[in-house]
C-alpha cells in the first residue's frame, strides 16, 4: 500500500483553492469593436461581481490535479508492503527504555513521575515497538524489544529504586544490544533524574551505531535541568568509647541547600528516643553534633533527622554501638617446643594482647582456630599468624599448603627464624616458593664492639610517620645480638634494615591482600632488646598492617548500599539499609553519600558524551521516514505525472491569435 514520508505536506493540498477562486475571478476581456461617431448605443451596465460558475472547466481540473500532485510529491510518497506476521519488520522505529533505578530515583518524585511518563508514551505510540533495560538486585533486567506493552507497563509497575554494583554506564552499554537486525528507527529514551554524580562519568557511541538518544528528565519539577533543593543528609554517623561507662556517637550532617536550615537530629535506642538535639545547618555547609550513651546498655542505635524533605533514605542511619569482637591471632610452633620458642611465644604473646586497649579494641589467642588453618578447615579469620622457630618440623608437617591458602585467601603471616637448621629453613621456603632469598649465615655481636641497630628511617619509609620523638629514639637504640644474614629478592619490600644496609625484615605482599613478614631476628632476650611498649609494639602493627586489614568502625564492616561483600561462601546483601550479622561479623549498610547530591548534568555534555565522536549524527527522524527509507519510492512517477500536467496547462492555457479583418472606408 502506498504510505507517505512526510504526511504533514499533505495539507499543501489545500492550495487547490487557487485555481479555483482564480477561475472564478476572470473576468473575460472585449475586444474593442470600431464603430462610427453617428452610431447610437445603448447604455448597459457593468457587472461589479464575479462569475458565479468557473470558466474553462477543462483548464481548471487539470490546475486542481497538478497541484493534487504537487501535494502528494512534497509528502514523499512510497509504497511499502506490510507484514503481518513479524511485530519487528524491516522499517520500524523501535525504542529501548533505559530506566535509572538508583536510590536518588525515590526523591523529589521522581519515581512516580518515571511511571507515569513512560506509560504514556507506550499507550499513545501505535507505530512503534518497545523494549525496557533496567537494575535489580544488583543485575541487569531486560525486556526484549517486541514486549507487548501490558508486560512493559507491569514490569515498570514492579520496579523499585535500589543500590547497586552495576552502574549506569552497564546500562548504556547493554542498551545497544537490544535492537533487532530488521530495526529501522533506533532509539534510546533514558529516563532518570540525571543526578550529576551518576551521570558525569557516561560515554557512549551511540552516533556511530546509527541510534538517537533522548534523554527524558523526571523529578526536575517545573525547572528542568536544574539543581533541585530541599535535602538535608546524614553523611556519617559513628561509635567511640568515651571511658569504661559510656560510649559517645558523633553524627557529621550536611544542608545541601543554599540557604540556612534549622533541624533537629534524635537518636532512638532501646525502643525510645534517647535524646534529640536542635542545630543549624549552614547554607551548602556540614555540621556535626554528638550523643552519649550508656556502655554495653545498648546493641544498636538510630540517629535520625526529625524534619522531612524531598529525600528521605539519606535522613536517618543505624549503626552497632557494641564494642568489637575480640580480633583472633595464633601460633604454629615446633610440636616438641624449645625454651627459646616458648620465651618468644610469652613475648609476642603479651605483644599482641597490648596491641588493643583493653576494652573496646582487644586482641586475644584463638588456639583452636590456629589448629584448624593448620588442618586445611575454612571457617573464621584468623587476624594473624605467628609461625615461630620455622624449621624441618614444618616441613615435616607438610605446612606449606594450608600456609599458602591462608595467605591466598588474604591472610597475614608472620615467621621467625629457629636457633638453628638455617639451611632447612632456606629449603623450606624455597621449596614452597614462599620467599625467594639467598641465605648468608649468622651476625651475632662480639663483645667489645657495637651491637647491631636499626638504620634511620627514611622520611618517605611509611614507617617514618609512626616513630617519632621518644618511639624513635628507643627504636634506633634498640640492641639486636644476633640476625641472619640474607640477600633479598626485588619483589620483596624491605622496609627495615641495620645501620650497614643489611635486611631486617623482608615483607611480600598477595594480590589478594595476604601478607607474609619474615623477621631475620627472633623476639627474646638472647637475641635482641626490643622495648615492647615504644618500639616493637608499633613496629608490629605496621609491619603486620594490623589496623589496615579492614574498615572497622564501632566493631563492624560498614558497607555503601549495593557494595559487593562475601563472608566465607556467602554473599552479603547489601541491597537494603540498616544492620546485620553473619556469624560473628556485624555488618552496618549505609546510605551512598553521592545519591545525595542534588546537582543535575548538563544536558547538552550529556548528549555529546552519549553520541561520541561521530561526525554524522543522525537525526531525530520520524516512524514515517524510517519506513520510506525502506519501501519503494514513488516520487518519479509523481514527478512525472506533475511535469506532463504542466506542459498540457501550459499549452491549454497559451493565448489565442486572432485576426480581426476589417474594411476601411473611406471618407467621402
Amino acid at each position: 500500500m502506498m504510505e507517505f514520508g512526510q504526511p504533514l505536506a499533505l495539507w499543501t493540498g489545500l492550495a487547490i483553492a487557487l485555481p479555483i477562486i482564480a477561475h472564478l475571478a476572470y473576468q473575460r476581456i472585449a475586444h474593442k469593436v470600431s464603430f462610427s461617431s453617428l452610431r447610437f448605443l445603448r447604455s448597459s451596465s457593468i457587472p461589479r461581481t464575479g462569475r458565479r460558475k468557473p470558466s474553462d472547466w477543462l483548464l481548471l481540473i487539470l490546475r486542481i490535479l497538478l497541484f493534487v500532485l504537487l501535494a502528494l510529491l512534497l509528502a514523499d510518497p512510497y509504497w511499502q508492503e506490510p507484514d503481518l506476521e513479524n511485530p519487528l519488520s524491516s522499517g520500524s522505529s523501535q525504542s529501548i527504555f533505559v530506566i535509572d533505578c538508583s536510590p536518588s530515583m525515590s526523591g523529589w518524585g521522581a519515581w512516580d513521575e518515571m511511571i507515569e511518563e513512560v506509560g504514556v508514551r507506550l499507550q499513545n505510540s501505535a507505530d512503534e515497538t518497545f523494549g525496557l533495560l533496567a537494575t535489580q538486585k544488583g543485575a541487569l533486567t531486560e525486556w526484549a524489544v517486541g514486549t507487548k506493552k501490558e508486560e512493559l507497563l507491569k514490569a515498570i509497575e514492579e520496579l523499585t529504586p535500589q543500590s547497586s554494583a552495576l552502574g549506569i554506564q552497564n546500562l548504556i552499554d547493554r542498551s545497544a544490544d537490544l535492537f533487532s537486525p530488521q530495526a529501522g528507527l533506533k532509539k534510546v529514551v533514558c529516563v532518570s533524574d540525571f543526578q550529576k554524580s551518576s551521570w558525569q562519568d557516561m560515554a557512549g557511541s551511540f552516533g556511530e551505531a546509527g541510534i538517537t538518544i533522548e534523554l527524558l528528565p523526571v523529578g526536575h519539577g517545573e525547572a528542568p535541568w536544574s539543581t533541585r533543593s530541599f535535602n538535608r543528609s546524614i553523611v556519617d554517623a559513628r561509635v567511640a568509647p568515651l571511658g569504661t561507662e559510656k560510649v559517645r556517637v558523633w553524627t557529621a550532617l550536611r544542608n545541601w541547600e543554599d540557604q540556612r536550615s534549622d533541624i533537629n537530629v534524635s537518636i532512638f535506642a532501646g525502643g525510645a528516643v534517647r535524646q534529640t538535639i536542635e542545630t543549624s545547618l549552614p547554607p551548602l555547609g556540614s555540621q556535626q553534633v554528638q550523643f552519649i550513651l550508656p556502655a554495653q546498655d545498648f546493641a544498636q542505635a538510630s540517629v535520625s533527622i526529625d524534619q522531612a524533605d524531598a529525600y528521605a533514605l539519606d535522613d536517618n542511619q543505624s549503626l552497632w554501638v557494641l564494642p568489637p569482637l575480640p580480633r583472633s591471632f595464633g601460633f604454629w610452633k615446633n610440636p616438641s617446643p624449645k625454651d627459646s620458642d616458648s620465651l618468644e611465644q610469652q613475648f609476642l604473646q603479651a605483644a599482641m594482647e597490648s596491641a588493643g586497649d583493653g576494652t573496646w579494641i582487644r586482641w586475644q589467642e584463638n588456639k583452636e582456630r590456629a589448629n584448624e588453618v593448620r588442618m586445611g578447615i575454612t571457617g573464621p579469620p584468623l587476624e594473624l599468624l605467628l609461625v615461630l622457630g620455622l624449621s624441618r618440623w614444618f616441613e615435616d608437617e607438610d605446612l606449606s599448603i594450608p600456609l599458602d591458602s591462608h595467605l591466598q585467601g588474604g591472610g597475614t603471616v608472620l615467621i621467625t627464624p629457629p636457633d638453628d637448621s638455617f639451611v632447612a629453613m632456606n629449603q623450606v621456603f624455597k621449596e614452597s616458593g614462599m620467599l625467594s632469598f639467598t641465605f648468608g649465615g649468622i651476625n651475632q655481636t662480639i663483645p667489645g664492639i657495637d651491637p647491631f641497630r636499626f638504620e634511620v628511617l627514611a622520611e618517605k619509609s611509611e614507617l617514618s610517620r609512626v616513630f617519632s620523638g621518644d618511639s624513635a629514639r628507643d627504636l634506633y637504640l634498640s640492641q639486636i645480638k644476633q640476625f641472619i644474614t640474607v640477600q633479598e629478592d626485588e619483589s620483596l619490600e624491605v622496609p627495615l634494615r641495620d645501620r650497614s644496609g643489611k635486611p631486617l625484615v623482608l615483607v611480600r605482599s598477595f594480590p589478594s591482600g595476604g601478607r607474609l613478614i619474615f623477621f631475620t631476628f627472633r623476639m627474646f632476650p638472647q637475641w635482641t632488646d626490643l622495648p615492647m611498649r615504644n618500639s616493637f609494639l608499633p613496629l608490629l602493627v605496621e609491619l603486620c598492617a594490623l589496623n589496615q586489614k579492614q574498615e572497622s568502625l564501632g566493631g563492624a564492616i560498614r558497607l555503601q548500599a549495593g557494595e559487593a561483600l562475601e563472608i566465607g561462601d556467602n554473599p552479603v546483601d547489601t541491597q537494603n539499609l540498616g544492620l546485620f550479622q553473619m556469624g560473628e561479623k556485624r555488618i552496618e549498610v549505609v546510605h551512598p553519600l553521592v545519591e545525595s547530591m542534588p546537582e543535575v548534568i548538563n544536558q547538552n555534555e550529556l548528549t555529546e558524551a552519549l553520541v561520541g565522536n561521530s561526525s554524522s549524527v543522525p537525526a531525530d527522524l520520524s516512524v514515517n521516514q524510517v519506513k520510506a527509507q525502506s519501501g519503494i519510492p514513488l516520487w518519479p512517477w509523481f514527478a512525472l505525472a506533475s511535469a506532463i500536467l504542466i506542459i498540457t496547462e501550459m499549452i491549454l492555457s497559451a493565448p489565442v491569435s486572432k485576426t480581426h479583418n476589417s474594411e476601411e472606408s473611406a471618407s467621402g
